[in-house]
């Protein structure tokens, strides 16, 4: 039998908190906001795509835009829920801007894992707590820029627990079966796990920043297949290689403005092809050409 699929619209920001009952959705949706659904009651049902979950009190998923779902509550009981839904686009920035991929939760481990976790005790309380606080933020007037900053601060709060409630679970399932990058030395060869070596990669980086930094080059620095220095690059840190250079030498750029330097000497040190090219790219990262931010260099630019 075919599904029944809809889009349906909703706000760039939609949050809901309560109960109903005898509640089943006749079809399928999707929307072009993430998802995150906490179940605070039993015998709910979830389908995505063609899992079916049938879920307990402290199941939380986290649902991409590309994964059409439907919720069907148990009859006759109430069917409890937190239902959170964003669009990735305003949260993207802001990953860029800390160095951390917030929305990873929705983007990676399609293939190894569920993108869901059962809480229990402290940790549904605390995910709990961080939810109301959302639900508090937003119910104040958004339209005063202070309330609006609030709610974005709220929104990555919770994401960042549970990023971190995820990782520990994906590190535990991880830890049994480690996958290891091979690094021929000089002196030999030896196994060195993906995640150390990846972070020796960021590090150099940062310390090499001035430089022109190509995919092939620190491949070879690092004695890495150029495929797997990139797959593993983005599954460790959920930004590509050339993502994170970027976003680095953005970062490096704003302090080489902020110390006087001119526009032409700040790309000309950070290895940029051209100043068009510089201020392209630094107007896209931050929203403003690099010469309104040189002049506002002793105001607010952060």
């Amino acid at each position: 039998m075919k599904k029944k699929v809809f889009f349906e619209e909703f706000g760039s920001l939609y949050y809901f908190h309560g109960a109903t009952q005898n509640w089943k959705m006749q079809g399928f949706h999707f929307h072009k906001q993430y998802e995150i659904l906490l179940f605070m009651s039993e015998g709910a049902k979830l389908e995505i795509k063609n899992r079916i979950y049938n879920v307990k009190k402290g199941d939380i998923f986290f649902i991409n835009n590309t994964e059409y779902h439907r919720t069907e509550g148990r009859e006759g009981e109430e069917y409890k829920r937190y239902v959170l839904m964003f669009e990735p686009e305003s949260v993207a920035q802001m990953s860029l801007g800390f160095g951390f991929n917030f929305t990873a939760l929705f983007e990676e481990y399609q293939e190894e894992y569920i993108n869901h976790l059962h809480l229990t005790g402290q940790n549904l309380k605390i995910v709990e707590a961080k939810m109301q606080k959302v639900e508090d933020s937003i119910s104040k007037d958004i339209t005063n820029i202070y309330n609006e900053n609030q709610v974005k601060l709220e929104l990555l709060d919770l994401l960042n627990t549970l990023n971190q409630l995820f990782d520990s679970f994906v590190k535990t399932e991880k830890d049994k079966r480690q996958i290891a990058v091979l690094e021929t030395a000089g002196d030999g060869e030896r196994m060195i796990p993906y995640r150390n070596r990846i972070e020796e990669i960021k590090k150099y980086i940062v310390e090499h920043i001035e430089e022109k930094l190509e995919l092939d080059d620190l491949a070879e620095v690092f004695y890495m297949n150029r495929y797997y220095l990139s797959h593993y690059f983005k599954k460790e840190t959920g930004f590509t290689l050339n993502q994170y250079i970027t976003n680095q030498k953005i970062m490096a750029a704003k302090k080489m403005l902020r110390s006087g330097m001119s526009v032409t000497e700040a790309a000309l040190r950070l290895s940029y092809n051209s100043d068009s090219h510089f201020i392209s790219t630094f107007k896209k990262m931050t929203g403003i050409t690099p010469g309104k931010f040189a002049k506002g260099k002793n105001g607010n630019n952060v």
